[in-house]
């Protein structure tokens, strides 16, 4: 099988206040001075990972190539943004908070949460977007350019695509890290507020609200049947139905875990490359 490549690339963030990663994965062939620019994908890790656990663990660099090669998928630019523990999103970030009770009920979970949010929607959105455009032969028309992610990134994809539906034509969104809500299950209190308008704000299933089938992008939503965050996850999928947004709506056997999200790799790429094929 003919590969691509895997380039890792230093973004100096404003927004974040220090040097990001950004893993930019190109088709095989890549050619910087195409005459038609490249679809592109900016694809979102999970929660306190990086951009390395999408290539090391769930490969999705070789998926992308066999799908190349198989003609399952156009030759398309995939952009692994890194995210920490800051949900891709600016932070409510209260002032005046203690926030080491909720530190220490998940110690291991939080462990160097407070020092991994802030503005990082600016710098996703205004940065590392950008970069991929600036650096790469990519398209930068909505058409062309898509956003999903897992787990954390999943649910940052929703918000960010629901908010502003111009900016991407397809949203996936597999096995998101969404809230039921304040006061008592409404995410990382730093990063979504503590007061029911900061958290809308910030949760997919309100975002949801602000999309009209006249502007909405595509829509893929997924999860497993023994994720614990399914509840939640029913929770988007009502606040769609009820706004009359199409999407596609898929419960498979699994978890919340590489186990899960691994095998269907194929297809979420499948699902933003639908409209690409020439």
């Amino acid at each position: 099988m003919q590969q691509g490549s895997v380039h890792d690339d230093v973004i100096e963030s404003r927004a974040v206040g220090r040097p990001m990663l950004i893993k930019v994965i190109l088709p095989p062939g890549y050619q910087p001075d195409a005459d038609t620019p490249y679809p592109v994908l900016y694809f979102l890790h999970p929660w306190g990972l990086s951009p390395r656990y999408l290539t090391d663990k769930l490969r999705i660099q070789q998926h992308l190539w066999d799908g190349i090669a198989r003609g399952a998928l156009p030759p398309m630019i995939v952009a692994l943004p890194t995210g920490e523990r800051s949900f891709y999103l600016n932070a409510a970030d209260p002032s005046g908070q203690d926030w080491s009770d909720v530190m220490n009920r998940a110690e291991r979970f939080f462990h160097n949460a407070l020092e991994q949010y802030g503005r990082y929607g600016d710098y996703l959105l205004g940065e590392a977007i950008p970069h991929v455009e600036q650096r790469y032969r990519v398209r930068r028309d909505r058409a062309g350019r898509a956003m999903g992610g897992i787990s954390m990134g999943g649910a940052a994809a929703a918000v960010h695509g629901f908010s502003d539906p111009s900016r991407f034509s397809a949203i996936g969104i597999h096995s998101p890290a969404v809230f039921e809500g304040p006061p008592e299950k409404n995410g990382p209190p730093w990063i979504f507020g503590l007061d029911q308008a900061s958290f809308a704000a910030r949760n997919p299933a309100d975002q949801a609200r602000r999309l009209t089938p006249q502007t909405q992008p595509r829509i893929y939503l997924d999860c497993g049947d023994h994720d614990a965050l399914l509840p939640a996850v029913e929770l988007v999928h009502r606040a769609l139905d009820e706004c009359g947004i199409a999407h596609q709506y898929i419960i498979h056997p699994g978890g919340h875990d590489k186990t899960y999200w691994e095998p269907h790799m194929p297809e979420y790429l499948a699902f933003y490359a639908q409209a690409w094929q020439a």
